[in-house]
């Protein structure tokens, strides 16, 4: 009896042992991963394609049996773009939900102000929707980025306008951390060529108010209009911009929600260039991309878009290293996993992690929206 009742003790502490070496956020059925996500407000559009994309790959992963037995969930909190309702929620996901880890937060200044949350407590960060430098400066060992920068970018577009003789460039951005970022990117990839912004226009937010943009960029009336805009800011300005009259190139970031620029602007599209992080969604040649689509028409969807799959890809990179971590599944081990992806190829678009190297990608091209509203290279 006396023996029955030792072993029994023996293995009640065993098991609370072994409760309390598990990792946060992981359980035999489960992997918890959370994000602060615009689902509305001026970027709401734009965080639910990538949502949408995320969910997309997750769930067609749950269906196939998840990960060693484990079904992804995603908490998805809506933000509406705003800083301090996003910490909030960061809070409520590390404090509350105990996620595992952090995934595709949305938003430059929402991702920096969130990381002494997240990464401060040693909560993996990755695939946020930013390319700011910064962020990609840090040397952070919990942060991991798979797109290229706002740097990367705006270099791609600054090159394509002065090789082909136009230098009379403006800078309209949202003033916000993602705008200065990205018109940091443009100062800096126009001096490299001895160049300046010919006007630079803040648009104030979360208001979309764009009358001090108009108002400089009308006066100065540049070739070219670099847009470091997302979501509905971008659709306002170009829409105002156009009335004037005044004959202008527009190019924006791949930030800036194609598909919204096309469906909001109708023919007046034709003409804008975007750079693009990702291969086109709908080349099929891509093998990503004939996955994505075979996957979301499974789904009974056919609503391709750059955003989206990126959401998918990011989904797609980090089950791959849930995978490779293997079932003792722990962040620390997450980490080491992820810093040990050299050169993964995920169907056509590669993602080289190192453990001094978080930028897993700096491929960038430019595409140009058709009359019929495609996005042509």
């Amino acid at each position: 009896m006396f023996l029955r009742t030792f072993a029994l003790a023996a293995l009640a502490v065993l098991g609370a042992a072994q409760a309390l070496s598990a990792e946060t956020g992981v359980t035999d059925q489960t992997i918890v991963l959370g994000h602060s996500i615009a689902l509305s407000g001026a970027l709401g559009d734009l965080g639910k394609e990538y949502q949408a994309g995320a969910r997309l790959y997750f769930d067609h992963l749950n269906g196939q049996g998840g990960i060693v037995g484990r079904k992804i969930r995603l908490i998805s909190l809506d933000d509406a773009y705003d800083t301090g309702k996003a910490l909030e929620n960061t809070k409520k996901l590390v404090e509350q939900d105990k996620v595992f880890a952090v995934f595709g937060q949305f938003g430059t200044g929402i991702t920096l102000a969130s990381l002494p949350l997240t990464t401060g407590n040693g909560i993996p960060l990755f695939a946020p929707y930013t390319g700011a430098d910064a962020l990609r400066d840090s040397g952070n060992r919990f942060l991991f980025h798979i797109r290229a920068s706002y740097g990367e970018e705006t270099e791609k577009i600054i090159e394509q306008l002065v090789g082909t003789g136009v230098k009379d460039i403006a800078v309209v951005y949202q003033n916000d951390g993602f705008g200065k970022a990205g018109l940091q990117g443009a100062e800096q990839a126009l001096a490299r060529r001895s160049l300046k912004p010919v006007a630079v226009g803040p648009i104030e937010m979360p208001a979309v108010d764009i009358k001090k943009a108009m108002e400089v960029i009308g006066k100065a009336k540049p070739g070219a209009i670099v847009m470091v805009t997302a979501g509905k800011p971008s659709v306002a300005f170009i829409r105002e911009y156009m009335k004037t009259g005044q004959p202008t190139q527009y190019y924006a970031l791949s930030v800036v929600s194609s598909r919204q620029l096309v469906q909001e602007l109708g023919p007046s599209a034709h003409g804008i260039a975007i750079s693009q992080v990702l291969p086109s969604p709908w080349r099929t040649s891509t093998p990503v991309v004939r996955e994505y689509q075979q996957v979301l028409t499974k789904a009974n969807s056919k609503e391709f878009s750059y955003t989206s799959l990126e959401g998918f890809i990011a989904a797609k990179v980090f089950a791959e290293a849930l995978k490779r971590a293997g079932k003792d599944l722990t962040r620390e081990k997450l980490v080491t996993t992820l810093e040990g992806m050299r050169n993964y190829d995920a169907g056509g678009f590669v993602v080289d992690f190192g453990p001094n190297k978080h930028n897993g990608s700096s491929y960038v091209d430019l595409s140009i929206i058709s009359k019929d509203g495609q996005f042509l290279r």
